[in-house]
């Protein structure tokens, strides 16, 4: 008999996507004093800073769910 996995819910993932963008918008804004001029963002412009917030946001979220995979790994 196989053991029923219990359903997640849609707000478990919507909490890790937050933090994950809290996280990488940190890590990006604390080091852009720090980098070329080329590299800053400016508001409401599309430029290679918003891409590098959008990578720490991504690398955020990469490293919240290898955290959370091996910690449910670690509970079975």
């Amino acid at each position: 008999m196989a053991t029923e996995q219990p359903r997640k819910s849609i707000f478990s993932g919507l909490g890790e996507s937050f933090l994950a963008v809290l996280l990488g918008n940190i890590a990006y804004f604390s080091v852009s004093p720090y980098l070329p001029e080329r590299w800053q963002h400016e508001l409401f412009r599309p430029d290679l800073g918003l891409l590098l917030d959008f990578a720490a946001c991504a690398a955020a979220f990469g490293v919240l769910r290898l955290v959370r995979g091996m910690m449910v790994k670690r509970v079975e």
